[in-house]
C-alpha cells in the first residue's frame, strides 16, 4: 500500500522517536510477575526500543490471558546493543523482582528467556552471580529457546492506556493499523507514566515523543505523581 494512501496515513506527524528508531537491535523477553509493569520499567530505558507484552515459556498453543496454560506474562525487549547492552538490561531484571520469592501461580513466575546463545551464557552468569548473593534458593528460571506470543492489545502499554488523552495523541500519529505496542514513543511514555522514569528527563524527551501540548500537560503530571514511587514490579495485577 502506498504511503498516501488515506488509510495508512496518520492525523498527526509520526512521533521522531518512531521515524529515528535504530534498525540494529536484538530482542530478549523477561518475565517479571505481572506484564504490566515490566513492560514500563524496561519501556523507560535508554536504548530500549520497542516492548510488547505476551506469553512464552510453556507448551499450551495460542495462549491467550483467559487461557494462558503453562505460560509466563512476559515482556519482549527490543533494543539496540550499540546503546544498552544486554548486560545492563540483567541489572534491571535483578534489582525489580525478589528472586527467592516463589510466585503464588505459574504465570507470575520470574524468569529469563534468552533469545540466543550469547544471551543464554550471560544469563546464566548472571544467575549464579544472584545465588551466590542469596543463602535461600533462588525460584527465578532460564527457559531457552522459548515462543512468545503476544498478548491481547488491551494488555500493551496497560499503564498508559488509563490516560485516553495520551492514547489518543499516539494513534491519531500512527499509520493505520499499527499498533501502540510498535511505537518507541509509546514504550518510553509508558515508562513515564509507570514511574520509571524521573520527571526530570521530560524537557529532553518532549520533542522526540512528538506530543501536543495538552497531552504532554498529562504525561508531565502523571510523571510528576508517580516519581519515586517504584520498587520491586508487582507480581500480580495492581
Amino acid at each position: 500500500m502506498s504511503s498516501s494512501s488515506p488509510d495508512s496515513t496518520p492525523a498527526g506527524p509520526v512521533p521522531p522517536m518512531d521515524r529515528t528508531a535504530p534498525t540494529e537491535t536484538v530482542q530478549t523477553v523477561f518475565a517479571l510477575g505481572c506484564f504490566w509493569a515490566p513492560d514500563a520499567l524496561f519501556g523507560a530505558l535508554e536504548g530500549v526500543v520497542r516492548t510488547c507484552v505476551g506469553y512464552a515459556g510453556g507448551s499450551t498453543p495460542a495462549p491467550t490471558y483467559e487461557a494462558i496454560g503453562d505460560h509466563l506474562e512476559a515482556v519482549r525487549v527490543t533494543y539496540a546493543p550499540d546503546q544498552i547492552p544486554y548486560a545492563e538490561l540483567l541489572k534491571h531484571f535483578w534489582t525489580f523482582h525478589d528472586p527467592v520469592r516463589a510466585p503464588f501461580k505459574r504465570q507470575y513466575q520470574p524468569a529469563l528467556l534468552p533469545t540466543t546463545d550469547a544471551q543464554a551464557e550471560q544469563a546464566r552468569a548472571s544467575r549464579d552471580e544472584a545465588a551466590a548473593q542469596h543463602d535461600a534458593t533462588l525460584t527465578t528460571d532460564i527457559i531457552e529457546a522459548a515462543a512468545f506470543h503476544r498478548a491481547e492489545p488491551y494488555h500493551q502499554k496497560y499503564k498508559l492506556r488509563r490516560y485516553p488523552a495520551l492514547v489518543d495523541a499516539f494513534e491519531a500519529a500512527l499509520p493505520a493499523g499499527t499498533p501502540l505496542a510498535d511505537s518507541p514513543a509509546a514504550a518510553l511514555a509508558n515508562g513515564y507514566v509507570g514511574g520509571y522514569r524521573s520527571p526530570e528527563h521530560l524537557d529532553a524527551d518532549r520533542d522526540r515523543l512528538g506530543l501536543p501540548p495538552d497531552a504532554l500537560d498529562v504525561l508531565r503530571t502523571q510523571a510528576r505523581r508517580r516519581d519515586g514511587w517504584t520498587g520491586y514490579v508487582a507480581s500480580e495485577p495492581d
